[in-house]
């Protein structure tokens, strides 16, 4: 059975921003000084920091916490650097002005010990898969029955961690080809069916070429297509493309309303599409979510043009 509340709430994440905590436009994001570029934000003390600035970022995190804007409806996430960094930072007071953590490197025989750590925290938790093992189908049904075990609230979203996927096989993104079109292709079909069709939703992973929108946005239509919920983002101006892409079509709105209708029909068709409440009813409350979060796609919308300011 879908969670419609939940399935909302993860498509509230929209573009997710990571950004190292000790960048200097963090304390104006987290206070509302500064409007934030995007609508959920990972305060990262893992990869983005050098080992030489953690102790730093911990502190600054400690110093921010209370600061945090909770009434601005930015969602706030805290990537730790290890399972025993997450526990340290579940002691800090203030701790709950954040969703969640962001878990790194989560495996089948780690992810009890994060779900149980964001429960007993009273946070959130976004698992990570990002090693080499989750080429297996295995390997990705064992993590799936670890998750079976607690409440699926716990997980505002799974994420895939793109770059460590290719990093594992030697490679990195090509120009112009999307994830998809690459050889994640195959782990995120995986991915998708395995954990989407469990009831839990998953975020599709950071396109790291930043001057290349037109790839962005095939790679989101994608995304979007396979039913992920959210994108992860390193740079602002990758947020627009990702929010365009991920609004609905008004054939895609009429479509789902009429399949939802208490007395529809077993099966119609609009636009040219056969519409069947029994198999397209989960299909039609997605639908609506994203056009709650994210609107209609306008016939006219202008292509929208990324300007890069690092």
């Amino acid at each position: 059975m879908v969670d419609f509340h939940h399935m909302f709430s993860a498509y509230g994440l929209g573009a997710t921003l990571y950004v190292p905590i000790i960048h200097h436009k963090v304390p104006d994001i987290l206070t509302g000084r500064t409007n934030s570029p995007a609508s959920s934000v990972v305060l990262c003390l893992e990869d983005a920091l050098a080992e030489s600035d953690v102790e730093r970022a911990v502190g600054t995190l400690r110093e921010l916490l209370p600061l945090i804007n909770q009434s601005s409806g930015l969602r706030v996430f805290v990537r730790p650097r290890s399972l025993s960094m997450g526990h340290r930072l579940a002691s800090f007071k203030n701790i709950d002005r954040i969703e969640g953590f962001v878990a790194p490197k989560v495996r089948p025989d780690t992810a009890a010990d994060w779900m149980q750590l964001a429960s007993s925290a009273g946070l959130c938790i976004m698992p990570t898969l990002e090693s080499a093992d989750y080429f297996d189908p295995g390997c990705i049904v064992a993590f799936r029955d670890v998750l079976r075990d607690y409440d699926h609230r716990l997980v505002s979203a799974i994420r895939l961690g793109g770059n460590d996927f290719l990093g594992a096989l030697g490679l990195r993104r090509e120009r112009e080809m999307t994830s998809w079109e690459g050889p994640l292709g195959w782990v995120l079909s995986m991915c998708s069916s395995m954990l989407i069709s469990a009831g839990y939703p998953v975020a599709a992973p950071v396109f790291d070429i930043i001057d290349d929108p037109d790839t962005l946005r095939r790679e989101v239509q994608r995304d979007v297509a396979a039913g992920f919920v959210s994108k992860t983002v390193i740079h602002p101006c990758q947020v627009p493309i990702i929010v365009e892409g991920m609004k609905v079509s008004e054939q895609e709105l009429q479509q789902a309303k009429a399949i939802i209708e208490k007395d529809a029909l077993a099966v119609f068709q609009i636009g040219g599409a056969m519409c069947e409440p029994a198999t397209h009813s989960n299909w039609a409350h997605r639908v609506l979510a994203r056009e709650r979060i994210f609107g209609c796609k306008s016939a006219s919308a202008p292509s929208i043009q990324m300007r890069v300011v690092v």
